[in-house]
């Protein structure tokens, strides 16, 4: 006979620093930490991995238990543009079946704590890579905004301190997008465990998080790209127009000299 267990998994724009977000968690849970995630004990088979990425892993834990912690992260965390995004799946444990990866859910004879963290820091990749490409688009959006309206007016509209705010807010947000995708490598239990290694490779076929993450490098590609053709356009524009300047009061000066001489 199978049984179900249901995962949940939230992703933030935060980095989490698990040292300060282990005080957050209730006061009754066990707690076993690495360098880079939390994996927190509620009761029982109900878990809930932190990765410091910023992603959360709820592994059979009831709705209302779930709800009230993430309502705590939400409250600890007041600079998230928006709420964190949310990714359904299953684990289906089935005793003697092979290990099988489908839509929904991986099936797998049974549950020990290495299945478990490779199924979860998969998840997490996923939903992570999903919020990061929402942003990403969201970058990609205001950057073509802009480079239409240079196509169109031959200039940035609005003041020259807003283009340079927007410029830098974009870039500060590719940094942040780049460094957490590189926390989204293979971890480390999976080079001492041909199992967890193929159950990791599975995961990440199904969930496309190559093909997903690779997309992703494409569009901050373009973003810096472009950021960087509009920061030259800027420049140029700019010494067109001190050199306009110069010009100008070289011209100035010449007529109030031939004013005098008449």
């Amino acid at each position: 006979m199978s049984r179900i267990y249901p995962v949940e998994a939230y992703s933030y724009a935060s980095r989490f620093n698990l040292r300060e977000v282990e005080a957050w968690l209730p006061p009754d849970c066990g707690i076993r930490s690495t360098k880079t995630q939390l994996v927190v004990s509620l009761d029982g088979d109900r878990l809930a991995y932190l990765f410091d990425f910023g992603a959360i892993v709820f592994v059979n834990v009831p709705d209302a238990e779930r709800e009230r912690i993430v309502e705590t992260f939400n409250k600890k965390l007041p600079q998230e543009p928006h709420p964190p995004l949310r990714e359904s799946f299953l684990i289906e444990v089935r005793p003697s079946a092979a290990v099988e990866v489908r839509f929904d859910r991986v099936v797998v004879p049974d549950v020990d704590p290495i299945t478990l963290d490779v199924i979860a820091t998969v998840i997490a990749q996923s939903v992570a890579i999903d919020y990061y490409d929402e942003d990403v688009q969201a970058i990609l959006d205001r950057v073509g905004a802009v480079a239409g309206e240079v196509a169109r007016e031959g200039r940035t509209l609005g003041r020259t301190r807003d283009f340079v705010r927007f410029v830098g807010t974009a870039m500060a947000s590719q940094v942040e997008i780049i460094t957490a995708i590189s926390l989204l490598d293979k971890p480390d239990l999976t080079w001492e465990n041909e199992a967890a290694d193929r159950l990791h490779d599975k995961l990440r076929n199904n969930l496309e998080i190559q093909e997903r993450h690779k997309a992703l490098e494409i569009k901050l590609s373009t973003i810096r790209e472009t950021l960087g053709t509009l920061i030259e356009f800027s420049q140029t524009r700019r010494m067109l127009f001190l050199e306009g300047s110069i010009v100008a009061l070289i011209v100035f000066e010449i007529l109030l000299s031939l004013l005098k001489l008449n």
